[in-house]
């Protein structure tokens, strides 16, 4: 998973990626750096700036609070409308709908539904936002279940029902179909990310900015000394040397491992990365991904993506899809794979 770490100038050991096209930076910012976070969506979100200019403590001591007032208005927004753990949600007013139904989507999450069901299919079904039932009997969802694997005529009947015509977007209108339940943990603490840097980046006086919310990153613009946000990733044990470390300078990074929200049984770890094709936990030859994109919602999705359709599916993919990637085999020692994309990140010694 990816750690924020210092502005020095990164260490000479390991893999070093940069964009291979960097923003041009009119001057260097020269105020101070101020930060601030909390909890959302059940995990941790912070915020870290860099003032272009000099401001007095008191100056700084009200923006942050304001612009932390703007951050949790969006978040609490962006949670009363996609979590399926708030009773009352769009995400769970939707799911309730009988089959035939419809509900006017609410900006934002109209606009990244639609989204989604884009990604659906550039990604030939590997990211469903459309995978609830599935998650909810594998006990990843918000609906309490035993000890133990789930009953198969119960994955059976969902899998029955997923052969019919998918819910579309009728202008603001999502239309419900059977078996087919909205699950947007695949991708809203990425657009909640993106959310909140359009915010900050608005703001005056504000150069650069990193936001994180549970390990998804995106950071815009240099700090005062010409670095630019540094982000190192931790899959060292499962990939084994060489450590990892790259640039956001206007990018997104999103992560997605087998070991992260999952439950053993006999001899088989079962994941939280449900493949849409089986309604199972993927079978990936993968231990983890780790994603780059402009926009943070599409790496947070395409991590869950390429996680399921293993490393082969995956290089496959992210080359169709000019992604920029790091695929960490599951096999012990094994060298990270960079796709086409990431290569072209890939810092020459």
């Amino acid at each position: 998973m990816p750690q924020v770490v210092s502005s020095a100038a990164p260490a000479a050991e390991g893999l070093l990626f940069l964009p291979p096209v960097l923003a041009p930076v009119d001057r260097l910012p020269s105020g101070e750096e101020i930060g601030f976070g909390g909890r959302i969506f059940g995990t941790t979100w912070s915020v870290r700036m860099v003032m272009r200019d000099d401001a007095s403590a008191l100056e700084l001591f009200v923006l942050r609070g304001q612009l932390q007032r703007a951050c949790e208005v969006i978040l609490a927004l962006v949670d009363q409308q996609m979590s399926p753990w708030i009773a009352d949600s769009d995400l769970n007013r939707y799911n309730g709908l009988p089959d035939g139904g419809a509900l006017a989507l609410r900006e934002p999450m109209r606009a990244l539904v639609g989204d989604a069901l884009v990604l659906w299919q550039q990604t030939g079904g590997l990211f469903d936002p459309f995978i609830g039932e599935a998650t909810d009997l594998w006990g990843f969802g918000p609906v309490a279940v035993g000890d133990g694997l789930p009953d198969a005529g119960a994955l059976s009947a969902i899998r029955s029902l997923r052969h019919g015509d998918r819910p579309c977007l009728q202008g603001d209108e999502l239309i419900r179909k059977a078996g087919f339940q909205l699950d947007l943990c695949g991708i809203a603490k990425g657009f909640a990310v993106d959310l909140l840097m359009d915010r900050l980046q608005a703001e005056p006086g504000v150069a650069s900015v990193l936001v994180e919310i549970g390990g998804e990153l995106k950071g815009c613009g240099v700090k005062p000394d010409a670095m630019p946000w540094w982000v190192d990733l931790d899959w060292a044990e499962d990939a084994g040397e060489p450590r990892m470390r790259l640039a956001l300078h206007d990018w997104a990074c999103a992560s997605s491992g087998v070991a992260q929200r999952s439950f053993v049984h006999g001899e088989r770890r079962y994941s939280h990365a449900i493949d849409p094709a089986t309604g199972e936990p993927t079978t990936s030859d993968l231990a983890g991904v780790t994603v780059l994109a402009p926009e943070c919602w599409r790496a947070d999705a395409l991590a869950t993506a390429l996680l399921v359709a293993g490393q082969e599916g995956a290089l496959a993919l992210a080359n169709r899809l000019a992604v920029p990637c790091l695929l960490i085999p599951s096999e012990s020692g094994e060298r990270p794979v960079c796709s086409a994309a990431m290569q072209d990140w890939l810092v020459d010694d």
